[in-house]
C-alpha cells in the first residue's frame, strides 16, 4: 500500500508543479471555466469533511501603505448603531509639505482651510436617516511623530495635542447645520469636487505666518525641518458622536481639491486678474509625508462579541468584516486524509445568513472575500494567490459577491476556489489547514457579513466545500 501511496504523491507533486508554473503564465482559467462536468476524467467527493467555523479578530492591518499610482483612501466617522457588530470609530493621521522649499507667503494670510476630498464612497446609513457627525482636527504632539519610512497599523497610536484646531459637522444629506458631503462645492465661483472644508484656528495661522517670515532658519527651508515644525494632523470624530456611517477620503489626488491639503487664503489686490483672493496650498505628498488610518471596534454586548468569545469548537453562524475586525476562521483538521489525487477545483461556498433586525440592507456585506493561511501567530498568502505581483490569481480564486436565491429570498454568496492550497495540505500532510477570511482591503473597516457556519441546520446556507479531482 505504501509504494502506491507514494507513487500517487509523486504524481501530485508533478501536477502541483504544473499548477504553480501555470500561475506564472499570462492567463489563468477562472473557477467558472474549469471543466468539472467531464465525469469520464473527473470525480467529486461528498461534502462530509470535518470543517470548523469560528468568528475571530483580524486586527494587524497595515494602513500606512503608499504605492505610486494607487489611491490612498482613509475612513473617518463613527458607526454606533450596527446591531450585529457594535461600534466602529475611524480617524486618520497625515502630514503636509509647503508649496516649495524656502516658501514665504506673498501676502499675509488671514485664514486657513483644511480640505478633505470625499472619495464618493460611504459605508452605512446614507438614507434620510443619516446622522450628523462632528469632525475634529488635532495636531500631532511635539513629543511624538510619524515618519514616511515607518509602518503604521490600524491599531497604532500617535500622541496629539489635547486642544483641537478646527471642527466641522458633516452628513450625507442636506441639513442647515452641517456640510452635505456628497455634493460638489463652489469655491471662488467654481464648482469643485466634493470635499469637506474645516476652518483652522487663528493661532495655527499665526504660527505659519511667523515661521514663513523668518529671514534665516525657517522650517520652510527643508522638508525635514518643516515636518519637525509641523508634525502632522489627526482627524477624528467627537467622543459623543452617534454616527451611522463611515466616510472615505482621498489623500493623494492630483489637484488641490482631490488631495488632502491646507489652503492659506490671502488678498492680493495687485494681482491684475480680477480675483484678489488667493491661496497657498500646503499639501499631502506621499513620497515625503506619513499617513495611516486608525480604527477602534467595540463588539461588547453584540452578536459579534459573543461569537468571538464563544467557547464552542465551531459556531453555526459567523461574522465577517473588512480588516481590522471580525474574520471567519475555517479549520479543516483532516485535510491530509483527503484522497491522494490531483485536485482540479476546491470551492468554499459561504452564504449570507439573515435574522430579523440585522439591518443588512444598511450595513451590507463586502463585495469580495479574501483568504489567507494562518501560520502560527501570523498570516501568509495561500498557494492559489501566487504570484503576488499578478492580479490573475484573484480571478482564479474568485470570492466575488453574487446573488443566491433560496425560497424566494435573495442572499449574498461567495465562492472561493482554493485547489492549490488544499493540495498543499495533502502533499505536506498538514494536521490542520487553517484559513482566515476577511473582506477585501480597498475600504478598511467597512462592510459586515453574517454568514452560515458549518453546523448551521439549514443546508442551503451553511458553509460548503466542494472538491473535484482528476481521475488517475
Amino acid at each position: 500500500m505504501k509504494p502506491r501511496f507514494f507513487n500517487l504523491l509523486a504524481v501530485i507533486f508533478a501536477c502541483l508543479g504544473l499548477f504553480i508554473a501555470g500561475c506564472k503564465e499570462d492567463t489563468i482559467l477562472g473557477s467558472s471555466v474549469i471543466s468539472v462536468g467531464d465525469t469520464a476524467n473527473t470525480i467529486s467527493i461528498p461534502d462530509t469533511l470535518t470543517i470548523l467555523t469560528k468568528t475571530a479578530i483580524s486586527g494587524k492591518l497595515k494602513t500606512s501603505v503608499s504605492i505610486s499610482g494607487i489611491p490612498i483612501y482613509h475612513a473617518l466617522g463613527t458607526v454606533s448603531t450596527d446591531p450585529i457588530a457594535g461600534k466602529t470609530t475611524a480617524g486618520f493621521y497625515f502630514q503636509v509639505v509647503p508649496p516649495s522649499l524656502g516658501y514665504s507667503f506673498p501676502k499675509t494670510p488671514d485664514s486657513a482651510i483644511l480640505i478633505l476630498p470625499f472619495s464618493g464612497f460611504a459605508w452605512g446609513d446614507t438614507t434620510l436617516s443619516n446622522l450628523e457627525q462632528e469632525l475634529l482636527v488635532y495636531e500631532i504632539a511635539n513629543n511624538d511623530s510619524i515618519r514616511v519610512d515607518s509602518s503604521y497599523y490600524a491599531n497604532s497610536f500617535t500622541a496629539y495635542n489635547a486642544t483641537s484646531i478646527g471642527s466641522a459637522r458633516i452628513g450625507f444629506n442636506a441639513n442647515a447645520n452641517h456640510q452635505r458631503i456628497k455634493d460638489s462645492v463652489s469655491v471662488r465661483g467654481k464648482m469643485q469636487n466634493a470635499h469637506v472644508r474645516i476652518k483652522l484656528s487663528q493661532d495655527f495661522v499665526n504660527r505659519f505666518i511667523t515661521e514663513a517670515a523668518k529671514t534665516s532658519g525657517s522650517a520652510m527651508g527643508a522638508y525635514s525641518d518643516f515636518l519637525n515644525f509641523q508634525r502632522g494632523f489627526y482627524i477624528t470624530t467627537s467622543d459623543t458622536n452617534n454616527g451611522n456611517a463611515l466616510y472615505y477620503f482621498l489623500l493623494n489626488g492630483g489637484s488641490d481639491f482631490t488631495r488632502a491639503n491646507i489652503q492659506f487664503f490671502y488678498t492680493d489686490a495687485s494681482s491684475g486678474t480680477g480675483d484678489s483672493v488667493k491661496y497657498a496650498s500646503f499639501y499631502f505628498d506621499q513620497t515625503k509625508d506619513a499617513h495611516y488610518n486608525r480604527f477602534t471596534r467595540n463588539f461588547s454586548g453584540k452578536l459579534a462579541g459573543n461569537l468571538i468569545t464563544s467557547p464552542t469548537t465551531s459556531d453555526s453562524i459567523v461574522v465577517v468584516q473588512n480588516e481590522p475586525g471580525a474574520a471567519l476562521d475555517i479549520l479543516i483538521p483532516f485535510a491530509k486524509k483527503l484522497p491522494a489525487k490531483p485536485i482540479i477545483k476546491a470551492e468554499l461556498i459561504i452564504t449570507q445568513y439573515k435574522m430579523p433586525g440585522d439591518q443588512s440592507d444598511i450595513y451590507y456585506p463586502p463585495s469580495r472575500l479574501y483568504p489567507v493561511r494562518v501560520q502560527g501567530d501570523t498570516v501568509v498568502s495561500i498557494q492559489d494567490r501566487y504570484p503576488l505581483t499578478s492580479s490573475e490569481p484573484l480571478i482564479f480564486m474568485d470570492g466575488l459577491r453574487r446573488d443566491y436565491v433560496n425560497n424566494g429570498v435573495t442572499y449574498s454568496q461567495y465562492v472561493l476556489n482554493i485547489p492549490r492550497e488544499l493540495q498543499r495540505a495533502v502533499i505536506y500532510q498538514r494536521d490542520t489547514l487553517h484559513l482566515r477570511l476577511n473582506g477585501a482591503v480597498t475600504f478598511p473597516g467597512a462592510y459586515r457579513l453574517l454568514a452560515g457556519g458549518r453546523s448551521l441546520s439549514d443546508n442551503n446556507l451553511k458553509i460548503k466545500l466542494k472538491i473535484y479531482y482528476a481521475k488517475l
